[in-house]
């Protein structure tokens, strides 16, 4: 009996979703929380570039090791800066699948991601003698080192990882903050309840919404991320 031989494309798209599937069943599994900090910093970038977008400036970034982070910015548009977040880690999650797609191309990635985290640390991170700070040095640094030495498969399926982990943060960021108790990590008001305060729209209407827009946007894009 001849053995039915997978293409390329279909064992990626296995793959990747095997590695979902992980992820979903270990996302809260203590070995995996450098992961789920590194989108948590993608989360914050996606409000720090929103409002350098509209306008304004970045004071600040902090991620504590609770996981929780926080971008003050001045100026800008304020409630399109408070939804940056959410759209920023889906848009890079997006980003990372899409770049690859194509073998071999995992260990460019790492090393632009790391160096893009280095620029991000010392333009955005304050103060420096924090625990983010100290984080989006060392996993730059921790990154460019993997793109200098992995091999080439296993930076391929490394930059896939992130990018399913940043694509489901949007997710269960949403199941944390806004289905839990509406608080983000150190008791700071999620990104859906400060919407909520300011549009007098519910926070759960918000993170729901969320849900919707990302769920349409990766159905748009799957072809092209996956």
């Amino acid at each position: 009996m001849q053995r039915t031989k997978l293409d390329p494309d279909t064992r990626r798209r296995l793959g990747m979703a095997l590695a979902a599937l992980a992820i979903l069943v270990a996302w809260d599994f203590p070995l995996l929380a450098p992961l789920r900090i590194l989108v948590v910093v993608f989360h914050e970038a996606g409000h720090a570039l929103t409002a350098l977008a509209t306008g304004g400036e970045v004071l600040s970034v902090t991620v504590s090791p609770l996981e929780g982070g926080l971008t003050v910015t001045r100026g800008g548009l304020h409630l399109l800066v408070l939804n940056g977040g959410y759209l920023g880690s889906l848009v890079a999650g997006v980003a990372l699948l899409r770049l690859s797609r194509q073998d071999g191309r995992g260990r460019a990635v790492l090393g632009l991601l790391g160096v893009v985290l280095g620029a991000a640390a010392l333009a955005w991170f304050r103060p420096v003698l924090s625990f983010g700070f100290a984080y989006a040095v060392l996993a730059a640094v921790v990154l460019v080192g993997l793109a200098l030495r992995a091999r080439p498969a296993v930076a391929d399926w490394l930059v896939r990882i992130v990018g399913l982990f940043s694509v489901m943060y949007a997710a269960l960021d949403v199941r944390d903050d806004v289905l839990r108790h509406g608080l983000g990590a150190g008791n700071v008001p999620s990104d859906a309840a400060m919407l909520a305060e300011r549009t007098g729209i519910p926070a759960l209407a918000w993170g729901l919404g969320w849900v919707v827009v990302g769920a349409l946007l990766l159905v748009r894009l799957r072809r092209w991320a996956f």
